[in-house]
C-alpha cells in the first residue's frame, strides 16, 4: 500500500510543481508590468521596482497555491484517469473512494504544511515591500476626507494622513475624562515614532476644562502616550501582511479596549480554514476526474479547473463579507459557504461515478 501513496503522491506533485512555476510566472509577470506605471515617480526606480517584485514573490505563491494544487491535480490525476490507471487499481481492490481519500489527505497535510511556512514568512516580505514602495513614492497609505477615527483608552484621534504605522500627519485629539467629559482638543501637524517614542511636530492643544479656556503652542513634544501602534496597524495592514499571531493578538488588543473585533476575527477564521479550503477546492474536481469527464481532453479539464476554482473563490470571498454585514458571526461567515461547497461536492461525485467508477 505504501507503494501506492508514494506514487499516487509522486504523480500529484509533479502536476502541481509545474502547475506552481507557471501560475506564479505569470503571477509575477502581470504584477511587474502592472509597477512599471510608477515607474519615475518619486524615488522609484527600476531598482525599486525589482525589489518589490522579489520581495512580494511569497506573496504571489502564497495567492497561487490553491490553483496550482487543483490544476496540478487535474493535469496528473487525469492523465491516470485517462491511461486507465485508476481502473487497473480499482481492479486490484482498491476503490476509487479510497482513492480519492489518499489524494485528499496528502493534499491536505502539503496545503498544512504550506500554509504554516507561508504564515511567518508571507506578513514579513509582503510588509517590507510595501513599505519600501511607499517610502519611495512617498505614498500615503490612509488618506480620506473625512479622516481615519482611532479610539485609545480615553482618546478619540482623527488621522487624515498615514504615511506608514511611524508617520502620521494633520492629526486631531480629543481627550476625555473618565466620565466622558471633552478635557482637550489637540491639533497636530505631523507624528513620526522613534526610538520607542512619538515625537510630534507642529503642536495646538486647546484646554476645555480650565476657566477661562486656554491655549497651548509648541513645536515639537516627546511623548509614548500618544497612539498605540497596534491601532494603526489593524487600519493600514491588510490580511496578507498580518501573520496568525498578529491577528490573535489584533483580537485580544481590541477586546481589551472593548473594540469591535469582527473584522479580525474573520482573517482569523479565513487562515485557519485555508487548507481546507484547497482540499474543498480539489474535491470539487474530483467529478471530472473519476467521472464520465474523465476521457476529455487536457484543455478541456484545465478550463473546468479553474471555472471551479472561479466560482469557488468569488463564493467564499463574498459570503463572509455578506455575512458581517447581516451580522453573522465570523466563524459562521466562514464556515457556511465550505459546508455548501462540499454538500455541491459531494452530490456531483456521487451523480459522475454513477455513470463512472466506484
Amino acid at each position: 500500500m505504501m507503494i501506492l501513496y508514494r506514487y499516487l503522491f509522486k504523480r500529484f506533485m509533479i502536476g502541481f510543481l509545474v502547475s506552481l512555476v507557471v501560475l506564479v510566472s505569470i503571477e509575477v509577470f502581470f504584477s511587474f508590468t502592472a509597477e512599471l506605471k510608477y515607474l519615475g515617480k518619486g524615488n522609484y526606480g527600476m531598482s525599486n521596482l525589482l525589489k518589490y517584485s522579489i520581495l512580494s514573490l511569497p506573496k504571489s505563491l502564497l495567492i497561487m497555491f490553491p490553483y496550482a494544487v487543483l490544476i496540478g491535480a487535474m493535469l496528473s490525476l487525469g492523465s491516470m484517469a485517462a491511461d486507465m490507471e485508476f481502473i487497473s487499481m480499482h481492479a486490484s481492490g482498491i476503490s476509487i473512494s479510497k482513492i480519492i481519500i489518499i489524494i485528499l489527505l496528502q493534499a491536505f497535510l502539503l496545503s498544512s504544511f504550506f500554509y504554516t511556512i507561508a504564515d511567518s514568512v508571507v506578513p514579513e516580505y509582503t510588509s517590507k515591500a510595501e513599505i519600501k514602495k511607499n517610502k519611495a513614492l512617498n505614498k500615503k497609505l490612509i488618506f480620506k476626507h473625512n479622516g481615519v477615527w482611532f479610539k485609545d483608552k480615553n482618546s478619540f484621534i482623527k488621522i487624515n494622513e498615514i504615511y506608514s504605522d511611524e508617520n502620521l500627519k494633520n492629526i486631531i485629539m480629543y481627550n476625555y475624562s473618565e466620565d466622558n467629559t471633552l478635557l482637550s482638543i489637540k491639533t497636530i501637524k505631523e507624528a513620526k515614532y522613534v526610538d520607542n517614542n512619538w515625537l510630534l511636530k507642529g503642536i495646538e492643544e486647546t484646554f476645555l476644562s480650565t476657566t477661562p479656556v486656554s491655549k497651548k503652542f509648541s513645536d515639537e513634544d516627546i511623548t509614548s502616550s500618544f497612539i498605540d501602534k497596534k491601532l494603526i496597524n489593524i487600519k493600514t495592514h491588510k490580511s496578507e501582511s498580518l501573520s496568525l499571531f498578529d491577528v490573535i493578538k489584533n483580537i485580544n488588543y481590541l477586546e481589551n479596549n472593548g473594540l469591535d473585533s469582527d473584522v479580525q476575527k474573520k482573517i482569523f477564521w479565513e487562515k485557519i480554514f485555508k487548507p481546507f479550503s484547497t482540499i474543498i477546492m480539489l474535491f470539487l474536481a474530483m467529478p471530472f476526474i473519476f467521472g464520465r469527464h474523465r476521457s476529455s481532453n487536457i484543455s478541456k479539464r484545465i478550463v473546468l479547473g479553474l471555472f471551479i476554482g472561479i466560482i469557488f473563490f468569488i463564493v467564499t470571498s463574498m459570503l463572509p463579507n455578506l455575512g458581517m454585514v447581516l451580522g453573522f458571526m465570523p466563524f459562521i461567515n466562514v464556515l457556511l459557504p465550505h459546508i455548501i461547497f462540499v454538500i455541491i461536492g459531494i452530490l456531483l461525485l456521487n451523480r459522475q461515478l454513477d455513470s463512472g467508477l466506484r
